[in-house]
This record gives structure tokens, sequence and C-alpha cells, in this order.
């Protein structure tokens, strides 16, 4: 695609459709007491992504020196949510970019690698705090948007009511053979749990080996649209599992150093794509095509 075709595309219905669904989500949270923070895009810490971000085989974000100091381009917010949270800011969200350069160019029509993840977190919170509010904020955006979608871009979307159905990871796997399949098959949202993956997302204490985390995932084939789970907060916790991993503690010097001092909480949250949320609402087959300047793995950007 080149810069002509780019800025001759049909693309304002489906912006007219983002900008519902962003206004939704935002008068949603800010009506539940939700603070809305403004993003952080350059970080001596970020979202490491499993593994170690100073291994070869990771994700790494690109570094940029600032005033003498390198920062790394915002994996996610993960990590200062949860400082947030320890600044006495009980409940938050952000409107988030996030930069992900992955070194694998598979073009599957789902990833970007410049995306907007509505990302939100709460002190004291458990797994179905966090589900029960993205269900209910789910199901009111599809009501209220059923008809201007039917209008802009022909798209019938669905009527959902919560509760979702939920899976764990190992169910969807023995039922479905994997995350894709499952979204293929099945006709509405639906929850994956207790999937292994980064320091932070927090390991079941009465369970260990399991972990108290979530993803939801879109039907017809459209994959995951929110991830998320309940933080790790004690120090020695987080330390082990970081060393478990081969994940260097000088790396989160900042985000350990608070985690020491006792002053992390107990807290929960998650992120919304936007991006793929726009794409399922309108049924585009490929995300560039609700981005209007897209940013493809693999492809290099044109404008």
């Amino acid at each position: 695609m080149n810069a002509l075709q780019i800025v001759t595309r049909k693309i304002e219905p489906v912006m007219e459709v983002q900008t519902r669904v962003v206004d939704y989500m935002t008068r949603y949270m800010v009506g539940r007491g939700f603070k809305w923070l403004l993003p952080v895009m350059l970080s001596s810490i970020t979202d490491p992504l499993w593994p170690d971000p100073a291994a070869e085989e990771a994700l790494r974000p690109p570094e940029v020196e600032v005033y003498g100091a390198k920062l790394r381009l915002t994996h996610s917010m993960i990590l200062h949510k949860q400082m947030a949270v320890a600044m006495g800011i009980d409940r938050l969200f952000v409107l988030s970019p996030n930069v992900r350069l992955e070194g694998k160019s598979a073009d599957d029509g789902r990833h970007a690698y410049e995306f907007t993840q509505l990302d939100f977190e709460m002190a004291h919170a458990s797994m179905d705090d966090v589900m029960g509010l993205i269900e209910e904020l789910i199901s009111g955006l599809f009501l209220e948007m059923r008809d201007p979608v039917g209008e802009l871009v022909g798209r019938e979307v669905p009527k959902v009511r919560p509760p979702f159905k939920r899976f764990t990871l190992e169910e969807i796997r023995g039922e479905f053979g994997d995350e894709e399949e499952a979204s293929r098959a099945m006709e509405e949202p639906f929850w994956i749990t207790d999937i292994e993956r980064e320091f932070y997302d927090r390991e079941d204490p009465e369970r260990p080996g399991h972990f108290r985390n979530y993803d939801l995932y879109l039907p017809e084939g459209y994959g995951e649209v929110s991830s998320g789970g309940e933080r790790e907060w004690e120090y020695g916790v987080i330390v082990r599992k970081m060393r478990r991993a081969g994940i260097s503690l000088e790396a989160f010097r900042p985000y350990l150093e608070v985690a020491r001092a006792g002053l992390l909480k107990p807290s929960a949250g998650a992120g919304i794509g936007v991006e793929r949320l726009v794409r399922y609402m309108v049924g585009a087959k490929h995300i560039a095509e609700v981005q209007p300047f897209p940013r493809v793995p693999g492809v290099p950007a044109v404008i």
C-alpha cells in the first residue's frame, strides 16, 4: 500500500465507529470513579513481555538517550499502573500508546506494532472484579453501538449478556486445540484464564503453578482483545519469579525499589486493544483497515 492508496481509502465511517467506541469506554470508566491518567511513552522500565528484555530472543523495546539516561519506548504501562496505585490513585485508566517491534513478521491481520490500549487498574481488586467490569463494559458498548455500526458499515453487532463463558487455558487446548481455533468456534466473547506468563501476574498462593489472570477473546476468529491479571506486590515473590525467569533485576531497579519499600498494593487490571475491538465491531478482515496509518509487523511504514 502506497501513500495514495492510504489517503484515498474510505476510512471515515470506521473512524466514526472508533470515536463512539472510545467515547463510550472513557465515559464508562470516569462514571465509575476512575481517574484518567495521561500516557508514559518513554521510561527506564517497561513491560518485559517475557522473557528478559536484555536477552537476544526477547521482544526488545527500542531505546533512545534522553538527557544522559537510556529510555525505552513503552510496551505497556503495567508497571507504571502499579506504581500509580502506590501513589494512592486506587482506580485509574490510560489511553496508552504501545510500541512492540516483534522479531517475527507473520502478518495474521490481528497484530499491529503500534497500537493503543484502554489500560486500567484497581487497588485491592480481584480477577472477578475486573472480569465483571469488562463484561459490563463490552455488553453495554455492543448494545449502544448496534444501530450506529449498522448504519455506518452494515455490520450487525451481537447482543451479549454477562457472564461470559470461562475456560482455563488447559481446557481450551483440550477441547479446541488452541486459542485461535476456540475463537473461530465460539459465537460470543469468552474468557481464558490461568496462563503462565510475566512475573507481575499473580500466582495463586493456594495453587502453585496456577495464575490469577485472564484474557478476553472475541468470536468469529477475531482473537484476543483484552489481557489482564491480579498483580504480584510482595518484593520477595516478585524477585523470586524474576530470578526464576532469568530476568535482570537491575533492568527493573526503580520498580523493585518501590516494591522493596513495601509500597506496592494488591491490585488487578487489564488492557483492552482499541484497534482490535474496532476491527471486530466493523467486521474488518485486517487491522490495517482500521488504522489511518497502518503499522503492520514486517511491513515498512509508508507514512
